[in-house]
Order: structure tokens, then sequence, then C-alpha cells
């Protein structure tokens, strides 16, 4: 068992290599094709783009806030997550008067919600709110399924047990719902992370990610657009690497 995992992740590390190999070549084709190095400028201006991000303190400031918000909004999320769920499972029902809200929040355009928001919060708060509100459908979503994933025998039983509901949540609903919990958290931080900087963007906030990129955009350095591309990109696989991490523990600690 243990060689069939080992040479399993040999495998996904030789096609994810294999797939970053492709799009390598396929930007140097199309780069060569048009020979413009202002809308596809040289790796080597990339890469040196890339690494003036971390020898620029306003850039690194930028990205630890935009960071904190967005871990402060995923917080929000699951917090309110948590009460629907807590709701549904005592009164189930309880969920038909969420789901309008839950439609109009996932069908909104990103665009519309920024706008309107933007004009009646301004750009300290905006950023979160629009966060909270693309990326909740997501979280809620994902809590009510674990949820329904519970077997019925076992909520039978538990409501046979002494205590408070909200005790049986957190004792035992939520260890058994663990898995899928951990999943939806990947799912709303990498929702969350985009919107987030979308939202800066059109917030225009200060110490922020989309601030940089307007910057970015208004002096077309295609270099730093793309290298800030590639931060994006790493930042939301270190927030799956890591919650991936509590995903191992907690099947550890179920194991013992």
């Amino acid at each position: 068992m243990r060689h069939s995992t080992t040479k399993n992740k040999i495998i996904d590390s030789t096609f994810f290599l294999l797939a970053l190999f492709i799009l390598l070549i396929a930007w140097l084709i199309t780069a060569h094709h048009y020979q413009n190095e202002l809308i596809f400028p040289k790796l080597s201006q990339i890469f040196l783009a890339f690494i003036n991000i971390f020898k620029n303190g306003t850039a690194l400031k930028a990205i630890g806030f935009t960071i904190l918000r967005v871990i402060i909004s995923v917080g929000i999320c699951f917090l309110i997550g948590f009460i629907i769920m807590s709701l549904y499972i005592i009164w189930p029902i309880s969920l038909a008067f969420f789901r309008p809200f839950i439609s109009i929040m996932r069908s909104m355009p990103l665009a519309i919600i920024s706008l309107f928001i933007f004009i009646l919060i301004g750009d300290r708060l905006g950023p979160y709110l629009i966060t909270i509100l693309m990326s909740l459908p997501v979280t809620i979503e994902g809590l009510i399924v674990a949820t329904d994933e519970i077997n019925q025998g076992i909520i039978d039983e538990v409501k046979t047990l002494k205590g408070s509901i909200f005790q049986k949540i957190i004792h035992i609903y939520l260890p058994i719902i663990m898995p899928y919990l951990l999943m939806c958290l990947i799912q709303t931080l990498g929702m969350s992370f985009k919107v987030m900087i979308m939202g800066e963007y059109i917030c225009q906030s200060a110490n922020s990610i989309g601030k940089t990129l307007y910057g970015i955009k208004s002096s077309l350095a295609m270099d730093e657009l793309i290298a800030y591309g590639i931060l994006i990109i790493i930042i939301s696989f270190l927030f799956e690497f890591f919650v991936n991490l509590l995903k191992q523990a907690n099947n550890k600690k179920s194991n013992i």
C-alpha cells in the first residue's frame, strides 16, 4: 500500500511538471511568433520582476494585508455558515428561508456587486463585504452537503444523547464532517482570494494587491503583471497545501 502511494505521488509530480513544461513551451512559441516584448516579455524580465516584488517593502505590505483580509473574510464566512448549518441541523426546513439569498449571491455578477458596495460603503470595508457575499454561498452549500452526508442512524442516535444541541454539533457532528469541512475550506479560500483581489482593484483599497495591479495596468508593465499573476497562483497553492496538511493531521487523529 505504501509503495502504491509513493508511486502515485511520483506520477502526480511527473504530470504536474509536464504541464508546467508545456505551458513554458507554449509561452516561448507565442512570444517568438508575436515578437512583442511589451505584451510578451522575456522570461528573464518576468523572473526579475518576480524577484523585485520581494525586494519592495510596499509590495510585501500589500501582499500581507490582502492575505489578512482574505483570512478575516473566510473566518466570517465560516462563522455565518456554522450558524446556518446549526439551524439546518436543528430545523431542516429553515434552509428554505436562506435559499433565495444564496441563489442571489451566487448569481449576482461580481462587477455589479463590487461597484454597488464600493459606492455604498467605500474602499476600506468594501473588499471584505464583496468577498463575503461572493464566497458565502460556497461555504454554506459545502457545509450543508457535508451535513447531509452524515448517516441517518447516527443522527437518530445523537438525538437520544443528553446535552445541548450545540454541544452535540461541536463534539459529534463537526468531527464527522471534518474531511468535508476542510475541502470546503480549500474551495472558499481559493474563491475568496480571487474575489478579494478584484474587490481591492475596484475599490482601490490602500495596501492591497488589487491597487498594485491597478497601478501596473496604468503603466503597462506586463512583466510585473505576469509576475504578480505567478505569485497569486503560488499563494493559492500554499493555501491549499496548508489545508491539506490539516487534512492529513485530521486523518492521523481519526486513525488513532
